[in-house]
């Protein structure tokens, strides 16, 4: 599967760092956004099949010592991705305390999903983790100082109320609940601080300072958490770790090259990969409360695009007319 997607994003992906430079044309401005909706497609697909692999390895090991070994494995597959992406690593950097609590919210909101993950349902658990659109609206603002505009925001909202539906607000929030809902804040946070590291800082910087601080940090509780595992468990995170790489990879550059408000609501896609899934693995079957709001979801990101559409082109016109 994730042969068929690089083949289709591929190109596209190492030739990332020409794109990410400042453009002021509107046609290379529109060519920004279109690039990071499509890496974030694949982005979300990549985030699917790794939270299927950590949700099947969680049931017999600690969600600590997988994420620990998955940033050992995804320093290494790192490393190689740089090779194929052209970008190096810089181990100085111009804002290190910016990009040191990044990496901090970061761990916190991928050990707090990861654990919420544990004990929901694979769709349930990453459409909670979905109303980080609705925290990513209201923090962008302030943060980054972006104009959300009010039918985009009412999209956004939308598509919250989207996400509400597919967890079926009749069985209430439960303390996973809860701490997925965390994990959102967490990551919208962390996307907003992308967005301002990104004009300064290359993602595989970011990226391997995110699984730097994962490796350091989670070093500690091993030695409580360890246990011996198998061969196939090992093969098993391989493939999350390298699934992860491309996921935090393109999610990364994104954020660093599109507005985050454009680009969050195309991570949904997420969930489509998610059900299909959590089917296929668990057989868990979507209700009409989940398809109700995949619909809405859905609705509210092309809605999004179009609208972007729109004001760009009445931009071009009125330079044009100007």
């Amino acid at each position: 599967m994730c042969a068929i997607a690089w083949a289709a994003f591929g190109p596209a992906v190492t030739n990332l760092d020409r794109i990410s430079k400042p453009l002021t044309t509107d046609t290379l401005r529109s060519n920004r956004a279109g690039l990071g909706i499509s890496i974030t497609v694949l982005g979300g697909m990549c985030f699917a099949i790794q939270d299927t692999g950590i949700k099947w390895l969680s049931a017999e090991i600690a969600v600590l010592q997988i994420l620990f070994l998955r940033s050992l494995f995804g320093l290494v597959l790192l490393r190689a991705s740089t090779v194929i992406t052209g970008e190096t690593i810089s181990l100085k950097v111009k804002r290190p305390w910016m990009l040191a609590l990044r990496s901090g919210l970061n761990i916190l909101s991928w050990v707090l999903f990861f654990t919420s993950l544990k004990y929901l349902p694979l769709a349930t658990a990453v459409a909670l983790f979905f109303s980080f659109p609705l925290f990513l609206a209201l923090i962008s603002v302030p943060l980054l100082g972006e104009t959300v505009g009010l039918r985009r925001a009412l999209a956004i909202v939308v598509g919250f109320v989207g996400v509400l539906l597919i967890t079926n607000p009749a069985n209430g929030l439960s303390s996973p609940a809860l701490m997925m809902l965390g994990a959102a804040l967490g990551w919208a946070i962390v996307a907003s601080m992308t967005r301002i590291l990104g004009e300064s800082e290359n993602t595989s910087t970011m990226l391997f300072y995110t699984l730097l601080g994962f490796a350091v940090i989670l070093l500690v509780p091993q030695y409580w958490l360890w246990r011996t595992i198998g061969v196939e468990d090992y093969l098993i995170l391989l493939g999350v770790a390298f699934f992860g790489v491309i996921a935090q990879f393109s999610v990364t550059k994104a954020y660093a090259i599109a507005s985050p408000s454009l680009i969050a609501p195309f991570e949904y896609t997420a969930l489509i990969w998610s059900a299909l899934l959590g089917y296929l693995v668990w057989s868990d079957i979507p209700d009409l409360y989940a398809i109700a709001g995949a619909a809405l979801i859905i609705g509210s990101g092309v809605y999004i695009i179009h609208r972007e559409s729109l004001l760009a082109a009445e931009q071009r016109m009125a330079k044009a007319g100007g």
